[in-house]
């Protein structure tokens, strides 16, 4: 449940802004993998994790959509 919360909210920090910084479209770049492992795993130890820049899939990973 906590893990929901935390991806949930995370996903509204997320989300466009007026102030032009937050990303306007979501891409197929992104390693969504990392992003909710890094979090869980912060979860675990009662950490923070803050994303100023998401991590990117490898060109060939992206490529291919796996």
């Amino acid at each position: 449940m906590a893990v929901l919360l935390c991806t949930g909210l995370s996903a509204c920090a997320g989300s466009g802004g007026r102030n032009g910084v937050a990303r306007s479209s979501y891409d197929g770049d992104i390693d969504y993998g990392k992003v909710i492992a890094v979090n869980q795993w912060a979860l675990r130890r009662h950490a923070t994790v803050m994303w100023v820049n998401y991590p990117t899939r490898p060109e060939r990973l992206a490529r291919n959509d796996g």
